[in-house]
């Protein structure tokens, strides 16, 4: 068994941050801007950035014209297979913690 393996959320989170940040064919910058932009941070390029903000707000929404023009910027499926995964990671984080700091809200309230 492995004892290094984190064990919390918030150490979950930051090693997939950190996968995210450390692997990929795309520019480790662009991947990381996109983790952030998910999340509500600052925008991204386009035609990234339109596709960050549909996943973000409404994945089921996302168009083929969102994913051709990503794939096109991006050169390869696999580029744009991993920009679009890295949104929906953080996006995923974002919601995570949204709904952690919710939980936290309401067990400190008075009773």
């Amino acid at each position: 068994m492995r004892t290094d393996a984190p064990e919390s959320h918030a150490e979950h989170a930051e090693a997939l941050s950190a996968r995210v940040a450390d692997t990929g064919g795309t520019d480790r910058e662009l991947r990381l801007a996109v983790l952030e932009r998910a999340a509500g941070g600052a925008a991204v390029p386009e035609p990234y950035d339109d596709l960050v903000r549909q996943i973000a707000r409404d994945s089921a929404r996302v168009t083929d014209a969102q994913v051709s023009a990503v794939l096109h910027a991006a050169g390869s499926e696999k580029n744009a297979f991993e920009l679009i995964l890295t949104a929906a990671i953080g996006t995923g984080l974002h919601r995570w913690n949204a709904a952690e700091a919710a939980i936290e809200g309401v067990a400190d309230a008075p009773a």
